[in-house]
């Protein structure tokens, strides 16, 4: 293998146990990684009247028929709300409930704690310069 084999196969070895502690963390609160996800987007979002399902759908790169069925179960559970989008009639906004921000808050502090343990072994300055290079890499993957 050479220097680029290595590097892939070890990222994806640090992302399946990255994945492993997240599903873990998670199921202990009673959530789906994929529900996460979505919850977290919409919490980071700066906008309080909600996102709309193709914002959603770019933010966490999943096909339309699949972010359908997400929104669906997530609304099932109390969790977002779909409401009508006011400037597109045809729109609809989708929008955390008070239990989904209650929901995702918790479930951060759980995510955070347990991946700050899984990355322990590094310190600050390694930390930041791994996260360096892989937002650099990942830059380059999605200008293209």
């Amino acid at each position: 293998m050479d220097d680029t084999e290595h590097l892939t196969a070890a990222v994806i070895r640090l992302a399946r146990h990255l994945e492993i502690g997240r599903r873990e963390t998670l199921a202990a609160r009673e959530i789906d990684v994929w529900e996460y996800d979505v919850l977290v987007v919409l919490r980071e979002a700066d906008q309080p009247a909600g996102l709309s399902p193709g914002a959603l759908i770019a933010a966490t790169q999943v096909a339309s028929g699949t972010m359908t069925n997400r929104v669906d179960r997530l609304a099932r559970r109390g969790l977002v709300t779909r409401e009508p989008d006011p400037n597109d009639r045809r729109g609809v906004l989708v929008r955390l409930t008070t239990a989904g921000r209650r929901k995702v808050d918790q479930a951060r502090g759980d995510v955070r704690k347990a991946e700050a343990r899984l990355l322990s072994s590094l310190g600050p300055r390694k930390r930041g310069q791994a996260a360096a290079g892989i937002a650099e890499a990942l830059g380059a993957f999605e200008r293209t």
